[in-house]
């Protein structure tokens, strides 16, 4: 089943923080493995340890568009084909190239979704009300 959920927003009302929680209460439900993408380093003690945080800024590759963040994900899931659940943390800020880039990230986890059975959850930093339709329909 195709599913995606996003947490949007201004800045500081709490995205990371519903988006750690939701990862967390999701290992009691989950039959596979959880990964979470964030720039944030802090974010390694709020996790379970059961959860694989994947920390963008420790990669020495420019993630600046939506191809190049595309293949990153697929290349985590290539590796790993028992993920079940994959949180990013911040869209807006690691696909620079908006809205057109959010668009092609929004096709492309949907195609990732159904292909491989993975719920992908994610926080977007905005005004929920001038979100385009196809990421309001994932609220």
């Amino acid at each position: 089943m195709l599913m995606i959920k996003v947490v949007c927003g201004k800045k500081g009302v709490g995205k990371t923080r519903t988006l750690v929680n939701s990862a967390n209460n999701f290992l009691s439900s989950a039959s596979g493995d959880i990964v979470f993408i964030s720039g944030k380093r802090q974010l390694m003690h709020e996790l379970s340890h059961r959860i694989r945080l994947i920390n963008l800024s420790e990669f020495p590759v420019n993630i600046s568009n939506s191809c190049t963040f595309l293949g990153f994900i697929c290349g985590i899931i290539s590796a790993n084909y028992d993920i079940k659940g994959m949180y990013i943390d911040d869209l807006v800020d690691i696909v620079k190239n908006v809205p057109e880039g959010l668009k092609e990230m929004f096709d492309g986890m949907k195609d990732i979704s159904a292909k491989f059975n993975i719920d992908f959850h994610v926080s977007i930093e905005g005004d929920p009300d001038s979100m385009p339709d196809y990421v309001k329909e994932c609220y």
